[in-house]
């Protein structure tokens, strides 16, 4: 008898620990392909299968680089990243919201200003380069005006862009695409940075990351600051180029200021 009951106890320990574990990672979902298999996809089937699965946060990026598309055709996928991870495979899992990133070739779009030579510069941007004492934005520098609007800068613009402003302070409207937390810590995040508003369904310029950083890190300036900062929200960044990681596809940054837009 009183090995039947302690078989019993056994199979319901068993049960409750099989039970918590899928607790942890009903959460989570897996990626429906494996980053080596996703080249040569078209974007539409890619965007299809990750939506499917579960992923919610999908959006595309444009290479604008065909010419006649014999090699590659239009809307070929190059890459897939995964919280501005590029390599993963399905064993892997992901929370529903991560952002997707579904980068394709594409033909370039006619700039009729560009057409048009009778446009003033004056209009645009100056292209002279802004001091070293002043923060490079998208109205006193070209290069990053460019690198910021382009769908999908190449890691050669971005490396050069790097490698010529490293140390300079950039300062740009941009919005938390993801946070997630840094290794085991609960108060230090790694906070993805994209250009422009946020948006579920479209993405543009490079992929900038805070890393490593405490809420106080982020230095919140302006009249309404709030108590944290989460995925989706607006920000005006000022911030320092520190490196740019191609194998990853990321521009590190270090917060100078920011505040919420």
């Amino acid at each position: 008898m009183m090995k039947r009951i302690a078989a019993l106890i056994v199979a319901c320990v068993l049960a409750a620990t099989i039970t918590g574990c899928d607790d942890t990672t009903s959460d989570k979902i897996h990626a429906p392909l494996n980053a080596s298999d996703v080249s040569n996809s078209k974007y539409q089937d890619v965007v299809s299968q990750f939506k499917k699965s579960g992923f919610t946060n999908v959006t595309t990026k444009e290479i604008d680089d065909l010419i006649i598309g014999f090699l590659t055709e239009d809307g070929e996928v190059e890459e897939v990243s995964i919280g501005g991870d590029t390599s993963f495979s399905t064993s892997d899992a992901f929370a529903a919201d991560v952002p997707v990133v579904v980068s394709f070739h594409t033909f370039p779009k006619q700039d009729s200003e560009a057409a048009d030579p009778s446009s003033s510069a004056a209009e645009g941007p100056s292209n002279s380069p802004a001091p070293n004492t002043q923060n490079i934005t998208v109205d006193n520098n070209e290069e990053f005006r460019a690198l910021i609007e382009s769908p999908q800068p190449d890691n050669a613009t971005i490396e050069q862009f790097v490698s010529k402003y490293k140390g300079r302070t950039i300062e740009f409207d941009g919005n938390v695409a993801y946070v997630t937390p840094y290794k085991s810590y609960k108060t230090r995040f790694d906070f993805l940075i994209y250009a422009g508003d946020y948006s579920t369904t479209s993405a543009h310029g490079p992929s900038f990351k805070f890393s490593d950083v405490a809420y106080y890190d982020l230095h919140l300036t302006g009249a309404n600051i709030p108590d944290s900062i989460g995925t989706g929200q607006n920000l005006h960044i000022v911030a320092e180029i520190l490196e740019y990681k191609s194998i990853q596809g990321l521009l590190y940054l270090e917060p100078v200021t920011t505040s919420v837009r």
